[in-house]
């Protein structure tokens, strides 16, 4: 059976801070990898984005589908597909934001003050879908993980910046929910990829575009994850060292335990 693999999590040098390698890049890195497509999630205004903040919203809005542009241009030539996402920051808790377009931002910019709630509501207004990246990372700069329960359609169980633990704590957490579970490798560089380290989603036929990937999430169609097999394990006995925070209905705040809640589905 024919299977189509899909990077749904990557960063370029024009629009993200961290980015090491511009759009056209990655090109043909994903096709000698065996990849059917990508999807460039930038990271978005509030979080580690390289775009000039005082600059007019017109202008910050181009200049940040920047980084799309050239790769979807290098795309073309070679018949590579390449999609348009970005990546949300709030309180060390980032969402992976698929099936709206620069048109639509362009007239919201309202948008980079959304609260988790709002960007949940408006991105499915728009026809649009919400992935909570990484959600058990744990970094210097993450002083609490904020796990958000109800305002996201998928959770990132695997990201290849993550060690095999917190991947497998996200893996337990999107079943838990009865979530969807995507994987992506959060590549920032072509120049460093290894074959062997790349998430990311895999279809048995070709998405024609990023509402293909949207419906896929929000209507439960079957994909799979590209991942190594040790990402994809839940170990009871696995830390968290990093403070939880739990977020209900209407982004509320809620008492529960993470630990029983990986362990039968109660907080």
């Amino acid at each position: 059976m024919a299977s189509f693999i899909y990077e749904t999590h990557m960063h370029t040098s024009q629009a993200s801070a961290c980015g090491k390698s511009p759009g056209k890049d990655y090109i043909q890195k994903y096709i000698d990898a065996g990849y059917s497509g990508i999807i460039i999630t930038d990271h978005f205004f509030r979080g580690n984005c390289g775009i000039n903040r005082n600059l007019p919203w017109e202008q910050r809005v181009h200049l940040f589908c920047q980084g799309y542009e050239d790769a979807k241009e290098a795309g073309y030539k070679a018949n590579f597909p390449v999609f348009f996402g970005w990546e949300e920051y709030y309180d060390g808790d980032e969402y992976l934001i698929y099936g709206i377009d620069e048109k639509w931002m362009l007239k919201h910019p309202e948008m980079e003050n959304w609260t988790r709630l709002e960007q949940y509501q408006q991105v499915h207004l728009a026809g649009g879908c919400v992935v909570q990246a990484h959600p058990f990372r744990e970094r210097d700069y993450i002083k609490t993980i904020h796990l958000s329960t109800r305002c996201v359609d998928a959770v990132e169980g695997v990201n290849s910046d993550n060690s095999p633990e917190c991947n497998g704590l996200a893996v337990r957490y999107a079943k838990m929910l009865g979530l969807p579970i995507t994987g992506g490798s959060d590549n920032h560089c072509a120049d460093t990829m290894r074959f062997e380290k790349l998430s990311g989603v895999v279809f048995e036929t070709p998405l024609r575009d990023i509402h293909d990937y949207v419906s896929a999430i929000l209507n439960r169609k079957p994909f799979k994850v590209h991942a190594q097999p040790e990402n994809m394990i839940w170990r009871e006995d696995a830390e968290i060292h990093t403070p939880v925070k739990i977020h209900g209905e209407n982004d509320s705040i809620i008492q529960g335990d993470i630990k029983r809640f990986l362990r039968n589905g109660e907080f």
